[in-house]
């Protein structure tokens, strides 16, 4: 790049520019479904501050952020099986995260506590403006740490697949799978009518959670921490017929406890990087056994 705009410079002709005359279809389709989702969850969300005070909008944009990490993850492989890769595709699926797991979480975590406290959207209401502000900072903070996680990403992001066998710092959809997740186990709690689980205390264990999870996972994501790829670490390759067994009772038990064991599933995923890296600081350092001595 150095060399043609020295070359320009002396030849005195304008830097050419690139056209794009052709993109792969199947991978950019798949990426767009992701923005799609993320579009849609957005519009369920701010539904509630239409004066109405139905929960089921925010579950359905709750659903429709994990249907945009599908698509996120399918359109990657996709291109990679295709032999599609692209600088066109990868700015794309940038594009898109930022509406599906930037703006669509900070929205509809916004939305959930407004409802919850107010009883309407508006945050800037009489009974509590301090909170209503601290809550729409929480929310521009994740928008932002979103914003600069995927421009990180983007520059320090290599195509080929060892570079996506870890990230650094905690990926969007796992950030926004978090508040996805928090607000499903606070629907799911609400609708409860009697046993322990009704109890008022446990719902307002959640709604604090939810504020303070969102602006936790939102800093993780501009943190250094590494963080595993879930996919390329964990199903792909051969693995030992114990890890089989792990794997089917964690989905039984995710069945059973469906939406307790997914806010456990993604707040224990966007830990696990701040403490792995504890673990590695402290963990004493295993002694350098000493060569063996020449034989004479």
């Amino acid at each position: 790049m150095i060399q043609l705009d020295k070359h320009n410079r002396e030849t005195g002709k304008p830097p050419r520019r690139h056209i794009l005359r052709a993109t792969p279809a199947l991978p950019v389709l798949v990426t767009m479904l992701n923005g799609i989702s993320g579009f849609a969850s957005i519009h369920y969300a701010s539904r509630c501050g239409l004066g109405n005070a139905s929960l089921s909008y925010l579950t359905i944009s709750a659903w429709l952020i994990f249907a945009s990490m599908v698509f996120d993850a399918l359109d990657g492989r996709l291109a990679r099986l295709t032999r599609q890769v692209t600088d066109f595709g990868g700015q794309l699926d940038s594009l898109c995260d930022v509406i599906s797991f930037g703006v669509a979480p900070a929205m509809l975590m916004l939305q959930a506590v407004s409802r919850y406290v107010t009883g309407d959207i508006d945050i800037f209401h009489h009974q509590s403006p301090v909170f209503g502000r601290i809550i729409f900072a929480i929310a521009i903070l994740y928008v932002c740490c979103a914003i600069l996680r995927l421009a990180r990403f983007n520059v320090e992001n290599a195509p080929d697949l060892l570079h996506h066998m870890s990230f650094k710092g905690l990926p969007s959809p796992g950030a926004a799978a978090t508040v996805a997740a928090i607000v499903l186990l606070f629907d799911a709690i609400q609708s409860i009518h009697s046993g322990w689980k009704s109890a008022a205390w446990l719902e307002y264990v959640v709604f604090a959670t939810l504020p303070v999870a969102t602006c936790g996972v939102g800093l993780l994501m501009i943190s250094n921490f590494r963080y595993s790829h879930l996919v390329n670490q964990f199903v792909r390759g051969r693995k030992p017929f114990g890890f089989l067994i792990k794997a089917a009772l964690a989905i039984a038990l995710a069945v059973v406890f469906f939406q307790l064991g997914m806010a456990l599933a993604t707040i224990a995923y966007a830990v696990s990087g701040p403490l792995g890296a504890l673990y590695r600081r402290i963990r004493p350092a295993v002694p350098i056994a000493p060569p063996p001595p020449p034989v004479p």
